[in-house]
This record gives C-alpha cells, structure tokens and sequence, in this order.
C-alpha cells in the first residue's frame, strides 16, 4: 500500500506541475478553462482549497480521466464556488448593483460570504463601486439584458476580488 501511495505520488508531480502552471496561465487569459486536476473531478469535491491534495486524488483514484473528462464535457460544472457565485449574481443583481451603488448592503455581505471572502467584504464592495461605475455609466449597459449585465457584474467581481484578496480570486 504505500509503495502504492508513493508511486501515485510520483506519478502526479509532473501533472502538479502543469496544474500549477494552468492556474497561473488561467489568471492571465480571461475566460479560460478549468484546471481539471485541481478544480474537476473527485479531487476538487473533496480538497476545494488545496489543490496540490486535489490533483494528487485525482490521479491517485483514476488516473484523473474522470477529472479531465468533466473539464472537458461539462467545465462549468468543476468549480462550485464560481455556479454559487453566478447563480447568486443573476438571482439578486438589481438589489446587488443598489448596495454597490450604497457602499454597502446584504447583498454584497451575500456574495463575499458565497465567495468565501466574507473577511473581504468592505475592500469587495470599495471595489466595486469604483470599477462598477464606469460600467453603468456606459450606455450601452442600460440596453443590455440581465444575462449580459450578470455577466458583466462577476467579471467586474473577478477582477476586484483580484485585486483585494488573491485567496478570493482563486476562487472565481
């Protein structure tokens, strides 16, 4: 057994490396994949916030094709953290862009602790009301729907959670 447990473990370093790799590439290019390894599959259901333990229990339980299959078929279904934040936008976005434009609110105590960032929320909601201003303020935003303006409203969240908290941005 462990000689068992040392062969996965040397077996996932190199796929480690490339998670690793992927999620620094991910923060770079806007609307990129999943990192199957550490955000897909059996892994991330059960470590969500290490993702070296994630990857490792990927490979160890299937080679990581359950992983690597949900990534690709379904990559919207790997990070839970991120549907939960969407679903929350959509759901709550008029009284969400009222606390924005307030400073403050439950909504915007709703979605950093649906982010896990609820230590954040006052530099979340600063941030928002600084980036998101510019965005209402563009015409085009009054005409959008409700999906292009949620859209819009979780990349606005992405890039402050960024900025303010780098643990939150992993997250999304």
């Amino acid at each position: 057994m462990k000689k068992l447990f040392i062969l996965a473990a040397l077996l996932a370093l190199p796929m480690l490396a490339t998670a690793e790799e992927n999620e620094t590439q991910a923060k770079k290019v806007q609307g990129s994949g999943p990192n199957p390894f550490t955000e897909c599959g059996i892994g991330a259901a059960l470590f969500p916030e290490i993702h070296w333990a994630a990857a490792l229990s990927n490979v160890i339980w299937d080679l990581g094709s359950t992983a690597v299959t949900s990534a690709l078929s379904s990559p919207e279904m790997c990070n839970e953290k991120k549907k939960k934040t969407a679903k929350f936008i959509i759901e709550t976005l008029p009284q969400l862009e009222q606390d924005i434009a307030a400073g403050n609110g439950q909504y915007i105590a709703g979605l950093a602790e649906t982010m896990g960032c609820a230590g954040s929320q006052d530099a979340i909601a600063s941030g928002l009301r600084t980036s998101y201003t510019g965005v209402v303020a563009n015409g085009d935003y009054a005409t959008a729907t409700k999906a292009e303006r949620a859209t819009t409203m979780y990349n606005a969240v992405k890039t402050v959670t960024a900025n303010v908290d780098g643990s939150c941005a992993v997250a999304l």
